[in-house]
């Protein structure tokens, strides 16, 4: 056996300066000058970026400080207003009033950031309560109108509604084919026929002033009853009877009601 070489320090520095070559460019590891030089630069960039901030800071920031730093500073002998408060005997720590029952401290200012009208919780209030008092007047009134027996008779008034007029259509319809059969040029009453059957548009426009004389029911039973008398046909059997006596008995009768049974 060789004689015992000496145990190598695997920690010491000659033995990593041997280990790390030329070449190794890990993080953290700067052992070429132009590596320290640039992250030296580096640092000296980054304080001298930081002090810039810190000397020219936006217009905001600084007016935000400066009332700040006076708002924070007591006033001093050199204010007018101070200095007659002291020629009046006033010494600074007292309060005001004959019988220092005053505040000690000045009202403190509040600076107004918002573009807020002053009053404008005042205003918010208002709103709220017009239109709470509106909401419940709103739901009041359909309390109201949700009646169920009102709510059934104005529903049946207008299906009645409905139907009168779309009868009373029909029937004008079928009063121009059956008196144009007949050869007749114009109708017994302007309502007879429907309005677009009319000769000229000055009809039309004389007719459409004229009041009125009957409701629609009323025109209906008169429009109805004409056929009837005239021409045997009803409108809800929606036939021409051969004679009135065809027509007596075979017709249920001269109204709506009588033809849903």
């Amino acid at each position: 056996m060789a004689e015992s070489d000496e145990e190598v320090d695997y920690m010491s520095a000659e033995f990593l300066a041997q280990c790390v070559g030329k070449d190794d460019v890990r993080p953290g590891l700067m052992f070429s000058h132009s590596s320290k030089r640039k992250a030296e630069l580096e640092k000296k960039k980054t304080l001298k970026d930081s002090e810039q901030k810190s000397r020219h800071k936006p217009i905001k920031e600084v007016q935000k400080e400066r009332l700040e730093e006076g708002l924070s500073t007591a006033i001093s002998s050199s204010n007018k207003g101070f200095s007659m408060l002291q020629k009046m005997g006033y010494k600074p720590g007292m309060s005001l009033g004959k019988d220092s029952q005053g505040r000690l401290e000045p009202v403190k200012v509040e600076v107004k950031s918002d573009r807020i009208g002053l009053g404008w919780q005042e205003m918010i209030a208002e709103h709220r309560r017009k239109r709470e008092e509106r909401r419940q007047k709103k739901k009041n009134k359909h309390s109201k109108e949700v009646d169920p027996e009102k709510y059934r008779a104005r529903m049946r008034d207008q299906r009645q509604a409905k139907y009168l007029q779309q009868d009373l259509m029909k029937s004008q319809r079928v009063c121009y084919e059956l008196d144009s059969k007949e050869k007749h040029t114009e109708p017994v009453e302007s309502w007879f026929w429907p309005s677009y059957t009319l000769k000229s548009e000055e009809e039309e426009d004389e007719e459409d002033e004229e009041e009125v004389e009957f409701e629609i029911e009323e025109q209906l039973n008169i429009l109805t009853a004409y056929l009837r008398s005239t021409y045997c046909y009803c409108i809800w059997c929606g036939t021409v009877f051969d004679d009135e006596r065809d027509l007596k008995q075979n017709c249920p009768g001269p109204t709506r009601i009588d033809h849903d049974d």
